[in-house]
């Protein structure tokens, strides 16, 4: 029987082992015990097969000696670090090292050599490699030791973590966003809050900001400011910085006030800068759920405003109604004393006068109910002398009290208007007490400035014919800033006992309805002039009757 020859262990020399048959299969490789592999136990026959997995693994395989050489670089290397093998064949593995790693490896290496001590040798780590273009991108490196005869080379293994790595910081960036929302749904929800259970805007505006700061990206380092109205409100003293978010706050169209975000010092860009889109979307909420609080809350105190002057307008109805009976009785009597006393008499004297003083208090309470009474007739002409006579005729004393110099240039000459007089009465009598107002604050006592005059005149504007009616005083002025507010619903700078808001809403609606204008003119501390413009295009001539 021919015995077959055993296959012999011949070293690196083997011809068969250097080039084995296409046809032969390759033998399992050998497990060695760890820690050092030596060369010299693999069979020759297992070079090539080990050379195909080494050169086909997905994980890049980078060898260096003792002095940080490279000798060899698999093709998964070349794809991962960007670089052909012949490109870093011999040279230091710094080359695939951003810093600070590059400059810090040699140290490393020759400690381990001098010392024995691993430190990552044997232990996976994430550190960072750097491509031939520059670029940077994570990875998982194990390295392995392996002696060959009388040196020592290393082995790496490269993982590309980059997805990895994507997936986490996309996960963290969610769990963030998630963390961010959850504190700006709280952030509304608390708005909400504040907003049913507090009576008063201020009180509201206060919460507000209180609780959009620690809403914010940093809040460790941002400050919230409301500004409304020219009312400011702060949860915390701060200095305006360039790192700036603003929002208005509109109400019914137009901008009553703003929220400002300041951070105190720089932070990385976000989106817009350092803000970020969905902190912005939450501020733009905030000022929208604002804006329409006040809205409505306007809206419902103009109703119940509304309300309460139309039952005094019934009150004084009524009140008028029965001050006429006791009116009319004393002037009949004073007509019958005035017919039994003889001219030149004191009892003569005393029936005049109180027959006159009888009149005047029945002018006083016809107007009284002229004005009250709500207009249903169209329009119909009218005097602008006899207008303004019948509102002084109501406030003449009062201004006597206050010692206003009250100066009247109203031509009974200028055409007649077309117009609902007991409406333009109200304008007249609502500019009158609006002066007699800020003259009384400016001059508490008698003073020769304080000084009101109504005057009005006939002009031209743009070709149209107008008459003029103004108003002037010399009392404290108006703050530029109230100027585009005055006409607004409620808007009122008096106090709670001087004025409702609405007087100057409501002229300002009367005098449209007549295609008219009021324009204001103003200094602080100085005057006050309105000027109220009413179309001549539908008025009657002088030579009509007048009625």
């Amino acid at each position: 029987m021919t015995q077959t020859p055993k296959r012999s262990r011949a070293g690196k020399s083997g011809s068969a082992a250097a080039n084995p048959a296409p046809s032969s299969i390759p033998q399992r490789p050998r497990v060695i015990s760890p820690p050092v592999q030596r060369t010299e136990q693999f069979l020759p026959g297992d070079v090539a097969w080990t050379r195909a997995i080494v050169e086909n693994a997905v994980d890049g395989i980078i060898i260096i000696n003792e002095r940080g050489l490279i000798e060899f670089f698999n093709p998964a290397a070349e794809r991962l670090f960007g670089f052909e093998a012949y490109e870093v064949l011999g040279k230091n593995v710094t080359v695939l090292m951003p810093q600070p790693y590059r400059d810090e490896h040699d140290g490393y290496l020759d400690s381990y050599v001098a010392t024995g001590k691993a430190k990552i040798i044997g232990i996976g780590r994430e550190v960072t490699g750097r491509r031939k273009d520059g670029s940077t991108f994570p990875f998982e490196l194990s390295v392995s030791e392996v002696l060959l005869d009388d040196r020592r080379i290393f082995t790496g293994i490269v993982h590309d973590i980059t997805r990895r790595r994507q997936a986490q910081e996309e996960k963290d960036r969610l769990l963030r966003d998630l963390n961010k929302r959850n504190i700006e749904i709280t952030c509304l929800y608390r708005v909400e809050e504040s907003i049913r259970s507090r009576e008063f805007l201020t009180d509201i505006f206060t919460d507000v900001v209180t609780l959009v700061e620690p809403a914010c990206l940093y809040p460790d380092i941002a400050r919230a400011r409301l500004t409304f109205d020219d009312a400011v409100y702060v949860a915390s003293p701060f200095d305006e910085t360039p790192w700036r978010l603003t929002v208005d706050i509109i109400v019914a169209g137009r901008k009553r006030g703003s929220i400002e975000f300041f951070y105190l010092e720089q932070r990385p860009d976000e989106d817009e800068g350092p803000f970020l889109k969905e902190e912005r979307g939450l501020i733009e909420a905030v000022a929208s759920v604002l804006g329409e609080t006040v809205e409505r809350r306007e809206a419902e105190a103009k109703v119940i405003q509304a309300s309460k002057l139309a039952s005094i307008g019934e009150l004084a109805a009524g009140v008028g109604h029965e001050i006429n009976n006791p009116v009319n009785g004393i002037m009949n009597c004073a007509d019958i004393l005035i017919q039994q006393s003889e001219p030149g008499t004191k009892m003569r004297q005393f029936s005049e006068l109180i027959r006159s003083e009888a009149d005047r208090i029945a002018r006083i309470v016809h107007n009284l109910l002229t004005f009250s009474r709500q207009e249903k007739e169209r329009h119909s002409p009218a005097r602008l002398c006899d207008i303004v006579e019948a509102v002084l005729s109501l406030s003449r004393k009062r201004l006597i009290k206050s010692h206003v110099d009250l100066r009247v240039d109203v031509s009974k000459d200028l055409p007649k208007l077309k117009c609902r007089s007991e409406q333009l009465q109200q304008v007249v009598m609502n500019l009158l007490i609006n002066s007699l107002h800020a003259l009384d604050e400016r001059y508490p006592e008698i003073d020769p400035d304080k000084i009101l005059s109504i005057s009005a005149r006939q002009i031209q504007n743009n070709g149209a014919s107008f008459v003029r009616l103004t108003v002037d005083d010399h009392g404290c002025g108006i703050a530029p800033s109230n100027l585009h507010r005055l006409f607004d619903p409620f808007f009122t700078t008096k106090g709670r006992d001087k004025g409702t808001g609405l007087g100057l809403s409501v002229s300002d609606g009367i005098v449209k309805d007549h295609g008219g204008t009021i324009t204001i003119e103003s200094e602080l501390g100085v005057f006050t002039r309105f000027h109220v413009d009413l179309p001549l295009k539908n008025s009657w001539s002088l030579e009509e009757p007048r009625s």
